[in-house]
């Protein structure tokens, strides 16, 4: 591509007569390298769903004593989590629990575009911070990621959720946050402008995720209930 572009400037720049031919040798080479784009994305699309298809195999066969949630290894989060190949945790209704012992998922989140927030961390755990947290994830849909470590802290979490607004935790479990633009509650007088009402656009609201981790290979029945439970998985060869 970058061959052609220079074989037309120099054409150009000695007076070739005949630039339309230099120029639609860019046009093909342009067209061609779409091509290699769209057979990219549907390849990996392909490949994609095969390995959604290989987990749900490996699910059907686990037996009772397995530990929770589906299994992926760290590679395949970006297609499991993030883009949610076969729309697994969107049918779910729920939020996403990685149960990540190797706290891999966590590196890998916090070098993501998210709002990452380490509940072991009381600095993270200020009312301010939290609402500013969950409201810029919001506004700009984008991922609010909960770490809790090893520590099984959902309820006190909740509880520094609740001191921003009562019944937080619950309006985002249940999704009603993102509803009837509730996400204003969180609005404050003095906020910066990029926080303006009107500036909250719906189809980005939408694009909100709320992704908790744990560090506990064992994550409370009740935690367990409440989301989808994702397992990392570490080859060990």
């Amino acid at each position: 591509m970058n061959k052609r572009i220079t074989e037309h400037d120099k054409a150009v720049t000695e007076g070739f007569a005949k630039t339309d031919i230099t120029l639609q040798m860019i046009h093909d080479s342009e067209a061609d390298v779409e091509v290699a784009k769209i057979n990219c994305e549907k390849a990996r699309e392909k490949l994609a769903q095969l390995k959604l298809k290989l987990r749900e195999k490996e699910k059907e066969g686990m037996a009772e004593e397995d530990l929770p949630g589906i299994k992926v290894n760290i590679k395949e989060l970006d297609d499991v989590l993030l883009r949610d190949v076969g729309n697994k945790i969107k049918e779910s209704g729920k939020w996403p629990l990685l149960i990540d012992p190797s706290s891999q998922a966590a590196t890998f989140l916090r070098y993501r575009d998210t709002n990452y927030l380490n509940a072991l961390n009381p600095a993270q755990m200020e009312p301010e911070k939290v609402r500013l947290a969950v409201l810029g994830s919001v506004r700009y849909g984008k991922s609010l990621v909960l770490d809790m470590m090893e520590v099984d802290m959902f309820d006190t979490v909740s509880d520094r959720f609740d001191e921003v607004h009562k019944g937080l935790m619950n309006m985002i479990m249940d999704k009603s946050l993102l509803k009837d633009e509730a996400y204003t509650c969180l609005l404050r007088k003095g906020d910066p402008q990029e926080y303006d009402k009107n500036k909250f656009i719906e189809n980005r609201v939408q694009n909100f995720k709320f992704v908790i981790i744990t560090k506990n290979p064992l994550p409370p029945a009740e935690l367990l209930e409440k989301t989808y439970a994702i397992r990392i998985h570490i080859n060990t060869m």
